[in-house]
């Protein structure tokens, strides 16, 4: 792509009076152009650090961690170390069984970003691909695909997912299509399943006003078949909301998860994640036990937030029409 030449003061051009100021050109791609606007984003800066500390926390959960998932402290049979509140030795209490809950968030921030980035990619590597062929070809193909797609919008989602979970208990092909109950594999399908089409409409639109351009009329008078100039021209130029579209589904992913695991339909008790955590604290809500609320809630709040606000962030710094002065 073109770059832009932004001028800016340089330092005093050698010249016989020895006072002269000159300019230079200062080469800025679109990339940096970009990345500078979304430096500019104050809310999406602050969310990315955010972010950024709850991703090296579970990262490194196996350090910051003083126990494991499933691991109950201390000796059961010498003291009672089940409900206990936040103290300096556990910071965020135990559960009903005496596990550590500030561990388990660590752990289960694991699976749940686990899963937030692995719908986003398959939702976007599916949407990316329906899109690009729908609207790159246009006529009756774009319109059997939208039709498709908007057949998939028409359902309703957590319905779907609390019916669709169950399948794989009863039905062996299921079981074997989508994976077996409780697991991260069933999960990661069934929302990918449910987050595609929004990537799809997007990118399909994208395309379509694309596909008019100069440059690709330039590609195929130079012999460029069809499915180059889709994958090497019409896809990249595609990237910006490529990628936004991609942010929101992450943060859309970590919410569903949540949601389902709330109804105990999500992973497997053995996968801790925030949302597990928020399904085994559902008999505590109104008896006192409000770290057992509290922490997974916050932290999952949080994550959906800075996501989210990353969204913004570079939706604004990808999309040249917004104002530079933000």
């Amino acid at each position: 792509m073109t770059e832009l030449l932004i001028p800016s003061v340089a330092a005093p051009l050698p010249t016989g009076d020895g006072d002269a100021q000159g300019l230079i050109a200062e080469s800025a791609s679109p990339a940096k152009l970009a990345f500078r606007r979304y430096l500019r984003h104050r809310a999406a800066m602050v969310a990315s650090v955010v972010l950024l500390l709850i991703t090296l926390a579970v990262i490194f959960a196996p350090v910051l961690a003083p126990y494991g998932p499933n691991e109950r402290v201390g000796d059961q049979r010498v003291e009672n170390v089940q409900l206990l509140p936040p103290s300096s030795k556990y910071y965020f209490g135990t559960d009903s069984i005496g596990r550590d809950l500030f561990s388990r968030i660590l752990w289960g921030g694991r699976v749940s970003l686990f899963i937030g980035l692995a719908v986003a990619l398959a939702s976007g590597l599916i949407g990316t691909t329906l899109g690009s062929f729908a609207g790159f070809r246009g006529g009756r193909v774009d319109n059997t695909l939208m039709r498709l797609t908007d057949l998939f919008l028409a359902f309703p989602i957590l319905v779907t997912l609390l019916i669709v979970e169950q399948l794989p208990s009863h039905q062996e092909w299921a079981k074997t299509l989508l994976g077996p109950p409780g697991s991260l594999r069933l999960i990661v399908t069934l929302l990918t399943l449910v987050g595609w089409m929004g990537t799809a409409r997007i990118v399909r639109g994208v395309v379509l006003s694309l596909k008019e351009k100069e440059f690709v009329e330039a590609a195929r008078a130079l012999g460029a078949t069809d499915r180059r100039i889709n994958s090497r021209h019409l896809v990249p130029n595609s990237l910006g909301p490529i990628i936004v579209s991609m942010t929101f589904t992450t943060a859309i992913a970590i919410g569903l998860e949540s949601t389902i695991s709330f109804f105990g339909l999500g992973v497997s008790p053995i996968h801790a994640s925030w949302g597990s955590l928020l399904s085994d604290s559902k008999g505590y809500i109104l008896s006192g036990k409000w770290w057992l609320v509290l922490f997974p809630c916050l932290v999952l709040l949080l994550t959906v937030l800075s996501v989210n606000f990353i969204g913004d962030g570079l939706r604004d710094a990808l999309d040249p029409k917004q104002n530079r002065n933000r």
